[in-house]
This record gives structure tokens, C-alpha cells and sequence, in this order.
């Protein structure tokens, strides 16, 4: 008998890890808008423009968030597009890959971009660190059992996307540690990054099964 960690992982197995993660996110997502939802609308000497004002920071929060976790979706798509089966260590970490994504939509909700947050900045940072770095661990597992992999040349490189992304927001969470109201907004220089590390660098790109 295989040992537990060993255990391969395929067929309709591995549609149903891979479904269960995409109604993760899409969860996520949902929970995510709804401190929006919850705001009030303009009371009687407002206008709708004072309202998305008075709530900007968060309002942005909202919208970094929800890119952030389509990029987070869309890594995961093309690092488990490239995966014929997986072992449990796998299934492990991408559990634990999930976690970071049902928890985000909390210290996004305690951030308003612009202000110190009351320090909940370095957590939401820290949170996509984790998200960052246990999808490279993912690719790395992949690299490790080429015989999981559909295209095992497609990943011939250590690096990969998620590795440069756990890198700048580990920088972010230490810049959010010193400058707290201010740290936040250099998210927006992510989503360029994103575009520009995928295609100049040697990265899975869709396999066909």
C-alpha cells in the first residue's frame, strides 16, 4: 500500500480538488463585497459623490482586493492546468494555499488605503505572502514529480510567477510595518509586475491534456 503522502491524485479526483478551489475563491469574492454592500447610501444633505468620498479607502481596498484574488485564481488555474495527477502533499498545500484566500476577505475589510489602518496593513500583506509563497511551494512539488505534470518542460525554470510575488510583498509587508498609511498603495505597481514577469520569464503557460 502507498504510504499517504503518496497517494496519486487524478482523474476525477483531481476535477474535484481543482472545482473545490475555484468555489473557494469565488466565495471569497462574495464575502469580500460585502462590508460594500453594507454602507449606507447618501443621507439626506449628501450626495452619492460625498458617500464614495467619505469611504474611498475602502472602496479601493475592496477593488485591489478583488484583482488581487482574480490574479491569485488565474495563478492557480495555470499552475493546475499543468498537473495530470498530484500526491497528497500537493492536496495539502494547495489547502493551505486556500485558507489564505477565505482569509483574506477579513483584513481587507479592516484596511482603508491611505490611512495607518490601525496596523491592519502589515496583516493583509502578510496574507498575501503566504498566498505568494505556498502556490511556488506548489509549482516546486510539481517540478519535483515531473511524472504529475502534463508538460514537464514547461516548467524547467525554478522560478516562477508566485515567487516574484512573494518576494514583492514581503517587501510590502516590511514597508507596511514603517510607513503604514502610505505602503498600502504601492499594491497598484503589482498588477504591471504581474503582466511583465509573465512575459519575460520562463513560467508554465497553458498545457493541453
Amino acid at each position: 500500500m502507498q504510504a499517504a503522502n503518496n497517494r496519486v491524485i487524478t482523474g476525477r479526483s483531481l476535477d474535484r480538488v481543482i472545482n473545490f478551489s475555484d468555489a473557494v475563491v469565488a466565495v471569497a469574492i462574495t464575502v469580500l463585497v460585502l462590508p460594500i454592500v453594507s454602507l449606507d447610501g447618501p443621507s439626506q444633505n449628501q450626495t452619492m459623490v460625498d458617500v464614495l468620498r467619505e469611504n474611498s479607502g475602502q472602496i479601493i481596498a475592496f477593488i485591489v482586493t478583488f484583482f488581487m484574488l482574480f490574479i491569485f485564481w488565474q495563478g492557480h488555474h495555470r499552475v493546475f492546468e499543468n498537473f495530470g495527477s498530484i500526491n497528497n502533499s500537493i492536496m495539502w498545500l494547495n489547502a493551505a494555499w486556500l485558507a489564505t484566500v477565505a482569509f483574506l476577505p477579513w483584513p481587507s475589510k479592516l484596511i482603508d488605503v491611505g490611512t495607518d489602518s490601525a496596523g491592519a496593513g502589515w496583516l493583509y500583506c502578510l496574507t498575501l505572502f503566504l498566498n505568494a509563497l505556498l502556490l511556488h511551494c506548489i509549482y516546486q512539488a510539481g517540478r519535483r514529480h515531473p511524472d504529475y505534470l502534463v508538460s514537464p518542460e514547461l516548467w524547467s525554470s525554478w522560478l516562477s510567477i508566485s515567487f516574484v510575488f512573494a518576494v514583492a510583498f514581503a517587501m510590502l509587508f516590511v514597508a507596511s510595518l514603517i510607513w503604514p498609511g502610505t505602503a498600502l498603495w504601492f499594491l497598484f505597481l503589482l498588477f504591471p509586475l504581474r503582466f511583465f514577469v509573465q512575459q519575460k520569464g520562463k513560467l508554465p503557460t497553458r498545457a493541453s491534456r
